[in-house]
This record gives structure tokens, C-alpha cells and sequence, in this order.
């Protein structure tokens, strides 16, 4: 499977051993408090039935002497209680200076919510914003069939990463004759899913970037490189990319990623097509309410290409989109077409620009023209991280 970068482990919070032994002291409390508060003391009695400290006092079930004595110190409540000082035995009687539990009592520090309680498993971020408390992995090798395991964005307190399996996103098949090669890829079931291609061998390639990288990771030198932008919305999200959420994180992820049917674009768009014409298909969204999906076929003057619109799922003819040349393009108002990404595909965008291709971005960014138009430049997101 594809080397992934940035790998994660889950950590897991436990309670202390406090609270339980908390629980066994106010046992022993009520069984040594619940005598008859009736009865007298014994004549002569330096302590009595209750002495300094009485049934919940700081005393025991004797006082500060043995018998005889000059009477008891105390009545049948005294200073401390269940959660006295000391423990079962003090100075004086059969009790001492402590009640039954010790210092800290019921919610003692380290207790049942005291220090080191159930606090948040991990550190989250703009990207992964819920604990991964599922499917942890070090290696595919922790995965079901057809998932990979990928860096989830949160990290332990200590800053590891933690990782965490996801389900691979190549195209459907039915054997491995749709896959690019028998070599290098196998058509087997995703998890308790249908079937798609899955690399086998180690490394990438750009240009079946979609079969060997997760969403959002892009194969820069043979091996996928972390380009997952964060997002609530689409409207986070540049120009051609949609936003996709997972178990934990939400981020934009290019719409235009290679399928074979409409079911392999959910959550890029919502249908599969050759929407320029170079007999690979790819996602994208439907051409307003026509049921259909958006192709450049369909487009043409001043808006030639198939534009991801303003709901996710759709698309509309304009500026920005699929292209093979700048003759797609509104070349007149300044548009140009220009390799973006890495797997050969090519889009409209406004000439001009800080940068012509994913690789010239840090991590985390992607090269994409803005969400409301303009040459393209380094795009973080919803936030920088």
C-alpha cells in the first residue's frame, strides 16, 4: 500500500485506582458508624461509647484513654467524620485520630474526579477536530481489507501522531482488469463493502494518484504527501475542490479525482463523467437540476468549462474547470490552462499567480485558484496548521 506520511497512534485515559478504593472505605464507614446512639457510656469510662471524635468524630468508638478515667472528652459527634485524617486505628481507642477514610475522603485527589480524571484523549486542530477513538493502526497491517492507515491530525499530548484506518478510494471494479495494472493493484472488497482498487505494492504514481493516495493526499517522489486543507464547508475550500468529512476531520479534497462510476464520487461531487474529453473519467457535479453530469461538451463562449457551483453536488458552465489546452479556456479575459495538481489533469485559472503546481506548497496547502475567483496561489483553508 502507499506510504503515508505523518503517522499517528491513539492514546487512552484511564481513571485511578482512587475511586474504588473510595468506595471500600465508605463501606467500612457505615459499618463502624452505625451503632446504637442510645446506649450510655460505660461508668468511670475515660472515652465512653463516643470519644473525641464519637460515630463520626475524630475520635474512634474509645477515647483518649482506656478504663477507668475521668470521663469522656466528647459526645456522640465529633470533629471529623467519613473522611477524617487518619485511619482505622490512631492514639487513643479502638478508633483514632481519623475517621474511616483517609485524608481526601470521597473526591480525594486522584479520586473518582480528581487529578488525571477523564481529561480529552489527544490534541486536536483546525483539521482533526474529534479524538480518534476507532479503527487505530500503526501499520496497514492494523486495517481492515481495502483500508489504509493515514495520520488522522491529532496528535497525543507528548505531539506523536495518531493514526488511524480509512477506507481506500479507488474506483469500483469487478476484478482486475479495471484496475490500471495486475501488478501493482487487486480488486478486493473495502471493509464490508463492494469492491475496488487497491495497490498492493509500496510507493505511488501521479498519475493514478486517485487509486494510491487517500483524499487529500497528493504522490509527490513516490509517496503521498499530507495536502488536506481544513474546511467547514465548501465555502473554505478553493476553486474545483469540495469539502469531505471523515471519522474525525473534515477537509477540502480536489473534486475532480478519477472513477468509474457515480458511486465512487461520494463526497467529491455527485457524478462520474469524462467531463473534457480525454476518455478518463472523473467526479464532478451535475449541470444545474438536469439530473445529468456537468461535461465541457455542454459549455461554451464566455463560460467553456464546467465549474463546481455553489452547493457541493453541482456544477454550472464557467471559467474555472477541466481543460486540455488554453483554447478551452477564456483565453480573451485572461484565462490560461495549467497542470495544478499531479496526476495530468489540467484547469482553467486566471494567468499569473504565486505558484503553478501543488509541489511548490508547504504541507497542508494545495495550488488552486481562490474561492472567489483569481490566479492561483497557496491555499491553507479554513485555518493554517
Amino acid at each position: 500500500m502507499s506510504e503515508i506520511e505523518h503517522g499517528e497512534a491513539t492514546v487512552h485515559s484511564r481513571r485511578p485506582f482512587v475511586a474504588s478504593s473510595a468506595f471500600v472505605l465508605l463501606l467500612l464507614a457505615l459499618a463502624f458508624g452505625c451503632g446504637d446512639a442510645g446506649s450510655a457510656p460505660p461508668p468511670g469510662g475515660n472515652g465512653g461509647s463516643g470519644g473525641s471524635g464519637g460515630s463520626s468524630g475524630a475520635g474512634g468508638t474509645a477515647g483518649t484513654g482506656g478504663m477507668p478515667g475521668s470521663g469522656g472528652t466528647g459526645g456522640t459527634s465529633g470533629t471529623g467524620g467519613v473522611a477524617g485524617s487518619g485511619g482505622m486505628s490512631g492514639t487513643g481507642g479502638t478508633s483514632g485520630t481519623g475517621g474511616v477514610a483517609g485524608s481526601g475522603g470521597m473526591s480525594g485527589t486522584g479520586g473518582t474526579d480528581g487529578t488525571g480524571g477523564s481529561a480529552a484523549a489527544c490534541v486536536t486542530d483546525a483539521l482533526c477536530h474529534t479524538c480518534p477513538d476507532r479503527f487505530p493502526c500503526d501499520t496497514e497491517g492494523d486495517c481492515f481489507s481495502g483500508y489504509v492507515c493515514i495520520a488522522s491530525g491529532c496528535k497525543t499530548f507528548g505531539g506523536a501522531p495518531i493514526k488511524q484506518c480509512q477506507p481506500s478510494r479507488g474506483g469500483s471494479c469487478l476484478d482486475v482488469s479495471d484496475c490500471p495494472n495486475a501488478t501493482d493493484y487487486d480488486c478486493i472488497p473495502v471493509g464490508a463493502g463492494p469492491k475496488a482498487c487497491v495497490r498492493v505494492t509500496a510507493g505511488c504514481d501521479p498519475v493514478t494518484e486517485a487509486y494510491d493516495c487517500a483524499p487529500g493526499f497528493s504522490c509527490e517522489n513516490g509517496s503521498c504527501v499530507d495536502r488536506r486543507v481544513p474546511c467547514d464547508s465548501y465555502l473554505d475550500c478553493p476553486k474545483s475542490h469540495v469539502c469531505t468529512t471523515t471519522l474525525t476531520a473534515s477537509f477540502c479534497v480536489r473534486v475532480y479525482r478519477t472513477c468509474h462510476q457515480d458511486e465512487d464520487c461520494a463526497g467529491f461531487g455527485s457524478r462520474c463523467a469524462d467531463v473534457d474529453g480525454d476518455s478518463v473519467k472523473e467526479c464532478v457535479g451535475e449541470l444545474g437540476s438536469s439530473g445529468n453530469a456537468c461535461v465541457n461538451s455542454d459549455c461554451g463562449g464566455s463560460t467553456p468549462v464546467c465549474e463546481m457551483g455553489a452547493v457541493p453536488t453541482a456544477a454550472m458552465c464557467g471559467d474555472y474547470g477541466l481543460c486540455r489546452s488554453d483554447n478551452d479556456c477564456d483565453v480573451g479575459n485572461g484565462f490560461v490552462c495549467v497542470g495544478l495538481g499531479q496526476d495530468g489533469r489540467m484547469e482553467c485559472v486566471k494567468s499569473g499567480g504565486s505558484c503553478s503546481n501543488v509541489t511548490q506548497c508547504p504541507l497542508r496547502q494545495v495550488c488552486a485558484a481562490p474561492r472567489n475567483g483569481g490566479s492561483p496561489s497557496c491555499q491553507a483553508g479554513k485555518e493554517a496548521i
